[in-house]
């Protein structure tokens, strides 16, 4: 077989093609590989110019048969599109009642007891959505679900969907299957599936939209590898990538993202810059949620850098927002944020109580390290109300925690030095702010060194 037969036809032979200017031999070729069907070789010969010019005006004078034949030829190709469109319509309907059966009860039992008619496409895009629906209830169930829509994507026909579209469905399904064990901190299980997800993005069709899908998977799994240049350099090409389409509010929504990881990364001043320019893009009004975080981020950004009043005036933008938080944890990090800020404008008596809740709201969701943080925060305010006794209980409580959850060394130093403060009666407002704020920088980023800046100065 001519190796034509096997490959992609040039734009120009799809263009002549059109305009009747290709010999016949050739066309059979070109054909036969359209009718696998090749999607993007079909998308070319549908979006081509030459569909709009007038047959009868074509330079090369046709015989009634030729004529005729490169007319059935364009009528198959139309047909294949629309007996492709009207399968992946039939699949779409059957995904979404999928997808109602895996709703309503144990996931992993509704998929074997599926009827032997739905489609493997279908269970895949079922598959995949009830494993993201997952992400922040079940990430074990969120794993497992995946790895059944990547095996649904190795069962699909070539001949139905196209080789390299077959290889876009696996490319798809394995950055989910990467994503869920990010989710699932199994970070070396997610740079596998993640880097054999590449692989076969370069074996598809290069779709632009699938490869922005990827880098925000591999983004998300840099910054939890704590590789936030990285994250930040592939969130910059999914902004620009957006910007060029006219996608303003995902546009904005890859800034929210890159102000986050610059947050981790302890650079909160242009975070805040970056955040500025994520609230001119998103529409609140179609992701309150979205915007919300970025208001939220803003704040803790603005706390960071000590502009208390600015983070202050943020409070009001976010308050009618507050019922898309996302959860527990993000209205008490909002109610923490207060806190800081009431310590920071020095209104002592309402950041003691705004502390209280939050070492009580976090200790009952089980997250230690941030009641210890808060408790800091809370000695601090003692200090300032020169009640050194009470301060003195909620560091050495906040000692305790930390040696229990086996912190890093380099931050249990700087909680060392503190305590020992503490026990020789020098412990200052200052120094337990330091380690605080150092505390908060470090869960995230721990290549941080601890400078002690406030002991220098004692």
């Amino acid at each position: 077989m001519d190796p034509k037969s096997t490959s992609h036809p040039s734009s120009a032979e799809l263009a002549a093609l059109l305009r009747g200017e290709l010999d016949p031999l050739r066309v059979q070729e070109i054909l036969d590989h359209l009718l696998r069907p090749c999607e993007s070789c079909l998308e070319s010969v549908l979006n081509a110019p030459e569909l709009e010019t007038d047959w009868e005006r074509a330079t090369v004078e046709l015989t009634p048969k030729q004529d005729a034949d490169y007319d059935a030829a364009i009528d198959r190709a139309f047909a294949a599109v629309r007996r492709h469109e009207r399968h992946l319509r039939g699949q779409w309907a059957q995904a979404i009642k999928i997808l109602k059966r895996l709703e309503q009860g144990d996931d992993l039992d509704a998929t074997a007891k599926l009827p032997l008619t739905s489609g493997g496409y279908a269970k895949f895009r079922a598959l995949l959505d009830r494993s993201w629906a997952l992400r922040h209830e079940d990430p074990v169930r969120m794993v497992r679900l995946a790895l059944l829509a990547l095996k649904c994507t190795e069962q699909l026909d070539a001949r139905t969907y196209g080789i390299q579209w077959v290889f876009d469905f696996q490319c798809e399904a394995q950055a989910a299957l990467g994503n869920a064990f990010r989710v699932a901190q199994q970070l070396a299980k997610a740079e596998t599936a993640l880097g054999r997800a590449r692989e076969l993005f370069e074996l598809g069709t290069h779709s632009p939209l699938l490869e922005i899908c990827l880098l925000e998977r591999e983004a998300a799994l840099d910054a939890d590898q704590r590789r936030f240049k990285q994250a930040i350099t592939k969130l910059e090409m999914v902004y620009r990538y957006h910007r060029q389409t006219s996608d303003d509010h995902l546009a904005g929504r890859a800034l929210v993202q890159q102000g986050l990881y610059m947050t981790y990364a302890g650079e909160s001043e242009r975070a805040l810059r970056i955040l500025r320019r994520s609230l001119d893009l998103i529409d609140a009004s179609s992701d309150p949620t979205l915007a919300y975080a970025a208001l939220h981020n803003q704040i803790w950004n603005l706390c960071d850098c000590g502009r208390f009043r600015e983070a202050e005036k943020q409070l009001f933008l976010i308050r009618p927002l507050q019922q898309h938080a996302g959860g527990r944890i993000s209205l008490l990090k909002l109610r923490w944020e207060e806190g800081r800020i009431d310590a920071g404008l020095r209104r002592f008596e309402r950041a003691e109580q705004a502390f209280l809740e939050v070492i009580a709201g976090m200790t009952a969701i089980n997250r230690s390290y941030d009641a210890a943080i808060a408790s800091l925060d809370l000695a601090a305010v003692f200090i300032a109300l020169q009640r050194s006794g009470e301060a003195e209980e909620f560091v050495l409580t906040a000692y305790q925690t930390f040696v229990a959850l086996r912190i890093e060394r380099e931050a249990l130093v700087a909680v060392m030095m503190l305590k020992y403060s503490f026990e020789k009666g020098v412990a200052t407002q200052a120094m337990v702010g330091e380690v605080a704020a150092f505390l908060r920088r470090f869960e995230n980023n721990p290549s941080l060194k601890f400078e002690g800046k406030a002991w220098e100065e004692e």
